[in-house]
């Protein structure tokens, strides 16, 4: 339901809360409980939930990605979600509905395992996000606007720490015990934007990465983009004799649509009320005395203590990422030039209505970018980010493996391997100009979407479908009736193809926008 809040201290404006409540709270559940959502929506548009990060086996009709899983539940509509635990670590349940996650329907969602690989005195929950006081719908029709001044517009995000913000670092002080051990769960919920984060004359143990545990990485700050998760152990400091400042610092170059900047926050780290702040200071023109650095944060060294061998290749699907003024005179981003649109008929229903023709890509209508997987084929995906922002790529069902990483000029001095058991995660950043080679194995049948996490780069097409396993998804699989209801509600088939006609009958099936020659 709609409600306002005011969280940088300044600018109230509309948000989405639950149950009267913003921001909504934080979920905890442990391995083996069974989590059940009762989600009525009392907004004036669809919405949907999605659990980032679980795998939801055998529960596809579930994973809360309309077009892809679900119709979305109507106004006044409701859908009951209902999930096994299975995964341990640090996840997040947000909207899947368009970039309606950005106007606050988010929460982070913590699952505790039976008995934790490292040991600590107490956890802190940290949700990181670059917030707008603007709604998901203006912004999104900003970036997909015909005309390259309103387009490329400035509009600068601030940065929220457990939704809250603004001028008094009070709301957002973290507070220290000397000599006791803290893990830091951390979660980037943006829309856009990638967050710095690091503590001042402190160190950072990462041990885990979106829900895969690792063996100790020690770093002076992390970076993390859209979507993505990482927990840290700090030790405090043996004394009380200072206060530390903490960044959670934006940097913007992942939204064209955004001026290029570094927008620094910092929060306190409290030890004593009155002692004096470390915190950083200038010493020169545009220098900062400080104990972070922006160095990307490099996952592929990281060792995961389940360590499993990497699968093979099978197939292969090498994704060119571009951005380019197409036909339609918007900006759009793509894989292989092929805009991503959601169909009217989401493909989990054509997948199971369809029968023997399921296994053709073009039921699922050229927009959605189907690719058909074997069952159990190991499937490697070669990610080229061809422009100049990064991207961070997530996948639905899965974590990827992260096998190569380098540059797109080929210089072997920037090709770094995956050495033994290779990290798991199941959100990567491609820097710019840069490429990575992930794999996984297609053991989960079922609809899932693979997108940039830059919430607003999905809205203009950078994303992709894996149809898993056709087969299977009819055998073992039954659509919940609440679901269908859903679908009749909104005016959607619950039958047919991508357009809800019979089998390949796609005459009017759409393959534009293109993009134009020069830019």
């Amino acid at each position: 339901m709609y409600t306002s809040a005011k969280p940088d201290g300044k600018n109230e404006r509309r948000v989405i809360g639950v149950n009267g409540q913003w921001p909504p709270p934080v979920i905890y559940v442990d391995v083996g409980d069974t989590l059940t959502i009762n989600a009525n929506n009392k907004l004036d548009e669809p919405t949907s939930l999605h659990t980032h990060g679980f795998f939801q086996n055998g529960t596809n009709y579930y994973d809360g990605a309309v077009g892809a899983t679900e119709c979305g539940i109507p106004p006044n509509g409701s859908y009951t979600y209902r999930m096994n635990i299975t995964q341990s670590g640090t996840y997040w349940i947000h909207s899947h509905y368009k970039a309606q996650y950005i106007d606050g329907l988010r929460t982070p969602l913590i699952s505790r395992a039976a008995a934790e690989h490292y040991k600590y005195d107490e956890e802190v929950v940290l949700m990181l996000e670059a917030w707008y006081n603007r709604n998901s719908h203006d912004i999104n029709d900003q970036l997909l606007s015909t005309s390259e001044a309103i387009r490329l517009k400035s509009f600068l995000p601030t940065t929220l720490v457990n939704s809250r913000g603004g001028s008094d670092v009070n709301v957002t002080k973290l507070t220290f015990t000397p000599g006791k051990k803290y893990r830091l769960r951390l979660l980037n919920v943006s829309g856009t934007g990638m967050i710095r984060f690091g503590i001042e004359n402190h160190m950072l143990d990462v041990i885990e990465l979106d829900g895969v545990d690792s063996e100790i990485k020690t770093v002076p700050s992390i970076q993390l983009s859209a979507g993505q998760r990482a927990s840290v152990l700090v030790t405090a400091k043996d004394n009380v004799d200072y206060n530390y400042a903490y960044h959670a610092d934006i940097f913007t170059d992942m939204q064209a649509g955004v001026e290029r900047a570094e927008l620094p926050y910092t929060g306190v780290v409290e030890y004593a009320p009155n002692a004096p702040l470390i915190a950083p200071t200038v010493i020169g023109h545009n220098k900062i005395n400080t104990t972070m650095t922006w160095d990307f944060f490099d996952d592929i060294d990281m060792v995961p203590i389940d360590k499993r061998p990497s699968p093979g290749v099978n197939k292969w699907l090498p994704l060119e990422v571009r951005t380019a003024i197409y036909d339609d005179r918007r900006e759009h981003m793509a894989f292989n030039n092929r805009t991503y649109s959601p169909p009217l008929v989401p493909s989990l229903i054509t997948a199971l209505t369809t029968g023997y023709q399921g296994w053709y890509p073009d039921v699922y209508g050229y927009k959605t970018y189907p690719v058909i997987l074997d069952h159990l084929e190991d499937v490697e995906v070669a990610i080229f980010n061809m422009d100049t922002n990064s991207h961070p790529f997530h996948i639905h069902g899965h974590n990827f493996f992260i096998i190569v990483r380098g540059t797109v000029d080929k210089n072997p001095k920037n090709r770094k391997e995956a050495v033994g058991f290779p990290m798991r995660r199941d959100t990567i950043t491609v820097p710019p100009l840069s490429y990575a080679l992930v794999r996984f194995k297609a053991d989960n049948p079922g609809i899932w979407m693979m997108h940039c996490h830059m919430q607003f780069h999905n809205e203009q097409g950078l994303a992709l479908t894996f149809v898993e396993a056709p087969f299977q998804i009819i055998n073992d699989t039954k659509l919940p009736d609440q679901m269908l209801k859903n679908c009749q509600a909104l005016g959607i088939p619950t039958s047919g193809n991508a357009m809800g006609l019979k089998g390949l009958d796609l005459a009017n099936d759409a393959h534009g926008p293109y993009p134009l020659a020069g830019f």
